[in-house]
Order: C-alpha cells, then structure tokens, then sequence
C-alpha cells in the first residue's frame, strides 16, 4: 500500500510541487524518490532474506547514517515531462464502447464502467434501486466472495468502489501497471458474474435507510427534495438519490438482479481505462473479459423531460431547527446542450465568498450563514438554484435582497470581472481534477453515456 499511496499523491500538480521541495529538502536530490521508488520495485524476495539476516540481529538493533554536505551537492537534471495521450475510442463486438487514455508518467491505472440508469431510469415504487444494485455489486461473485474481492485489490495497493446518480450508475478500480489485468478481471467479475448474497442486501438496505432518515435531519437536504418535487412534478428527477423509505425497505435480491440485468448492458455502457498502459494490450483484454456481456440496448433513448410549468409556487415546510433555509429554483440545461456552460459559469460566479450573493446578503446585509448556487444536468433538461441559510426570525428580509439579486443577474447577466472570474476559476478546477487519471477518465465516461455511439 505504501508505494501505491506514494503514487497516488504525484498524480496533481501540489503532489508533484510538495515530492520535489521534499527530495531537495531533505537529499539535495530532485530525483529522489523516482529513483527509490524504481529501486524498491526491483528488490526480491532473496534480497528480503538476504537483508533481515544480516541487520534485523540482536547486536545491530540501531542503524545511524550521518552523511556530509559534499556527498549530496551534485547537481541533478530536472525528469522532462511525458505527454499523455489523446483518448482513443473502440467499440467492441458487443456494443460496448472502450476509451483508453496512455499516460506513461506514472504506473498507475484508473479503469471503471459507467452505464446509463439512475434516477432517470426509477419510479416512486422502486425508487433507489440504482444506489442499493451499485453497492450490492461489490458484495461478491461466483467465484468471489465480497472479502476476496478487497483483499486481492488491497493486497496490491488497489481499490474499487461504486456509485450511482441521477442518469447513470458506476464502478471504478484503481491499480497500478503491473495489476491491469486483475483490475479488468475484477471489474469485468462484478459486473458480470455478481450473486447479490441476501445478507448483503439486508446489510446495504439497512445502511440505505439510514442514509435517508439522515438526510431528515439536514435542512440543506429537506429543502432539495422539496424544491425538486415541485419542480419535476410527476418526473424522475423529483425521486430522491438515496430513495424513499418505502421503496428500499421493499427493495428485493430479484429487483436487484432484475435492474442489473437491464442495464448492465454493451449497448449501454462505456469503459475507461486511462494510465500507464498499452491502448492496443487494453482492448484485446477488455474484449476477451467484458466482451462476454449482452449487447442489449441503449436505455432511456425515449426519456421526456418534466412537463412545463404553469406558473411559479412557493412551497413552505417547517423544522424544529434553529436555522431557515431559503431556495430558489429553476429549471436548467440539459448535458447535450450548449446552454450548460453559461449556466455552469453562472454557478461559479454565485457560489464562491466574491459573489454579489455573498457581499450584499452576508457581508453587507449579515443576513446569512452561507449563500451560494447549485445545479443539476442530466440527459433531459435538470434544475438550476440558489440558496442560503439565515435565521428563520430573518427569512422576509433575506428573500427580498435575495430575489433582487437573481433578478439582476436573469436581466443584466454577469459583469465582465465576474465572467472572467468565473472562467479562470472553473478552467483551474477542471484542470485539477483531470490530472487524475481515474477522475478525467470518469468524466469522460460520463459524457460518452449521455451521448449516442457515433454511428459509422
């Protein structure tokens, strides 16, 4: 596990800058630690021997180097950077669509699968089925039981984990170079060949609950799902992620598979694996492990977006908590359309402590705990709203500066300071993010499911 957390910090740029000041620091050697992470992976079981027998005595309990200055002022030259590769697209015999990323600058792999599903894909009787199949699909296999699963990815510094959303669901495993082939066993394993034990069910159902009772009791969350269930009345996107009581507690091992079975599909599904590999080695393996699935279809080509709405409404509900929170909510952009990135900026320029939300309401007016805006896009047009929290003594007053503001910005839009703000802020967080190859390649993946297959 060490030497794979070790990578796992060079993966950002903070990562790279704190290895580099740490090596010159501590060894006057820029290239330190490349160099001891290459040494350790050379060492063998007879050296291992070899070495204990001869320091691990009774008379050798304490080893101290002292070394001179002389002997660490050499001058080292700086490692040249290694491009990554542009992402390349297969589509295999199935359906299936594969994207391979080669980034040879560490030995690290980030693979997962993302499937359509989701909410979009639910109904208020069977409404979190997507999170409850996500979570059961690590809880083992035929020929794997949920502990084998974690202990063989643990024992070479892997992991795995899985997710599920308002349009899709995933399933995502970190390894390093040498494991690539047991993360596509593992991941192709799981999504194939898993048995939904009933214990495990019952264990992640009840874990499911609890997460919904808890979301009860965070005013932030009630006044989501409220504003959602009015403004996708009758639709999908008013379900909530985690599901309703109801529903999960009548969830059943068969309604897991079922779900699995539909969705789990090489016509509904795209598969990243971005890292240290060889894209032509990646498809060959991928072909001969998840080209095993059903091709089945694309789902949820026919999703409708929630009917217009009248006229605006204000709905009230009331907490015995000592804070209110105010939402406002509109209905937003689509993943497919262009209008998202305006909206997304728009985001960014109302969340952050620069705001015109944050000076006027909190700083100026000291009207709110926090203030910010939020946003949900989806294969169908989701939702975009602002929000605070203040004192519930303060909500009138709060709600008038409030809807002054977003009236300004809906007539006038951003300032050019702010557009620009907003632009670098949202260009810099991409950026940082993308230097992970497991999350680039997650997005990517995401954005490949909202979209058809190309067709040829």
């Amino acid at each position: 596990m060490t030497l794979s957390q070790h990578l796992g910090t060079l993966t950002t740029m903070r990562g790279q800058a704190s290895d580099i000041g740490s090596n010159w620091l501590l060894t006057r050697d820029l290239n330190f630690s490349r160099e001891y992470l290459d040494a350790v992976q050379k060492v063998t079981l007879d050296d291992i021997k070899r070495v204990a027998r001869t320091y691990l005595t009774d008379n050798n309990l304490t080893v101290v180097s002292l070394n001179p200055r002389s002997s660490l002022s050499g001058k080292s030259e700086p490692v040249k950077p290694v491009a990554a590769g542009e992402i390349q697209k297969f589509e295999l015999s199935n359906g299936l669509r594969l994207l391979v990323r080669e980034d040879h600058r560490l030995p690290l792999v980030g693979m997962g699968a993302v499937f359509r599903g989701g909410l979009l894909a639910e109904k208020p009787e069977d409404n979190g089925v997507t999170r409850l199949m996500a979570k059961v699909l690590l809880k083992g296999t035929k020929t794997r039981t949920a502990e084998q699963i974690a202990n063989e990815l643990e024992s070479v510094g892997g992991s795995i984990s899985s997710d599920a959303g308002n349009n899709s669901f995933s399933v995502s495993v970190d390894v390093m170079k040498l494991d690539v082939k047991l993360g596509v066993d593992l991941l192709s394993d799981v999504l194939l060949d898993a048995t939904f034990p009933e214990k495990a069910v019952a264990r992640e159902t009840e874990i499911q609950i609890a997460a919904i009772q808890q979301e009860e009791e965070q005013l932030t969350s009630v006044a989501r799902n409220i504003m959602r269930q009015a403004l996708f009345s009758q639709h999908p996107y008013a379900l909530r992620s985690n599901g309703s009581l109801e529903a999960v507690q009548h969830l059943t091992q068969k309604d897991l598979v079922d779900f699995r079975d539909r969705y789990v599909v090489g016509k509904n599904g795209v598969i990243y694996v971005f890292g240290d590999v060889k894209a032509g080695e990646v498809k060959q393996l991928v072909e001969q492990t998840l080209g095993k699935m059903q091709r089945g279809a694309l789902a949820l080509t026919d999703a409708k977006p929630s009917m217009p709405l009248s006229k605006s409404e204000t709905v009230e509900s009331r907490k015995d908590k000592a804070q209110g929170v105010l939402m406002i909510g509109f209905r937003g952009a689509s993943l497919s359309s262009p209008d998202r990135y305006a909206l997304e900026l728009i985001d960014e320029a109302s969340s952050d402590l620069g705001s015109r939300f944050f000076i006027r309401i909190r700083e100026q007016m000291g009207l709110a705990y926090y203030v910010g805006a939020s946003e949900m896009q989806g294969l169908v047009p989701g939702l975009f709203a602002f929000y605070l929290g203040t004192d519930p003594q303060k909500i009138e007053p709060v709600k008038a500066a409030f809807l002054d503001e977003i009236h300004k910005l809906a007539n006038e839009g951003l300032t050019p300071v702010e557009l620009e703000r907003a632009k670098k802020k949202l260009i810099g967080q991409q950026e940082i993010a993308n230097q992970s190859n497991d999350a680039f390649g997650y997005h990517c993946d995401v954005l490949a499911t909202v979209r058809p297959p190309e067709k040829k």
